[in-house]
């Protein structure tokens, strides 16, 4: 049996290794189910429809898996919900971490890195008993990522993203006391190395959270 689930947007933009939908990024067997008609446009929402919920739940009820996640950090809304519906883990997003990192770090040496900013502070606001009052980093608009996964795009440019999100990162963090990057969005995953050029603290992203609840199944260049 595998051992973990991810369950995808209904999206079709490229994945590169080190992206979470990307075969290559694992050592070993992982089943990716899409969930159907789950657009990045519904997800990210202040207000996500109770239909791509039960789209969500009605394939957690039939996973097997020893861990089940999902593509989009933004599933956090419904974190505790799943955990409801199986035995298996759910781990939906790396804020997942942020409760037990918050015991190390104080919020102003925690950045969030998001696809928008906006709408993840709305989502903190509404499931923090504690408020967040660190950084929050969203991708510009105008981005190539951004617009990549936003209008589902075949015309991903891995150089294009290097320059622009590392320009974006050096930007936000050259002036404050960052010791904690959260890389909320997992299409920045693969961005790792490069952001290491220019920050020396913590990094954790979704994949960093899978690795340790199934050692290995992760390849080391992409931790």
């Amino acid at each position: 049996m595998d051992q973990l689930a991810i369950l995808q947007l209904d999206t079709n933009f490229p994945r590169i290794a080190g992206d979470i939908c990307c075969i290559e990024t694992f050592s070993s067997n992982v089943n990716i189910i899409k969930i159907k008609n789950a657009s990045v446009s519904q997800i990210i929402s202040k207000n996500p429809e109770e239909q791509h919920f039960i789209n969500f739940k009605n394939q957690i009820l039939t996973r097997r898996e020893k861990l089940i996640t999902t593509s989009c950090g933004f599933t956090f809304y419904w974190q505790s919900l799943f955990n409801k519906l199986t035995k298996s883990n759910i781990v939906t997003s790396s804020l997942c971490c942020l409760k037990e990192k918050r015991k190390y770090f104080n919020d102003n040496e925690i950045l969030i890195f998001t696809f928008d900013a906006e709408i993840l502070n709305f989502l903190l606001i509404s499931k923090l008993k504690i408020p967040f009052k660190g950084h929050i980093l969203g991708l510009k608009k105008n981005n190539h990522l951004y617009k990549t996964i936003s209008y589902d795009k075949n015309n991903y440019d891995f150089e294009k993203n290097s320059s622009e999100l590392k320009e974006l990162l050096w930007q936000t963090i050259k002036n404050l006391n960052i010791k904690l990057i959260i890389l909320e969005c997992t299409n920045l995953s693969p961005y790792k190395t490069i952001f290491r050029d220019i920050f020396r603290g913590e990094i954790v992203d979704l994949l960093v959270l899978i690795d340790k609840k199934i050692p290995g199944i992760i390849k080391q260049e992409y931790l």
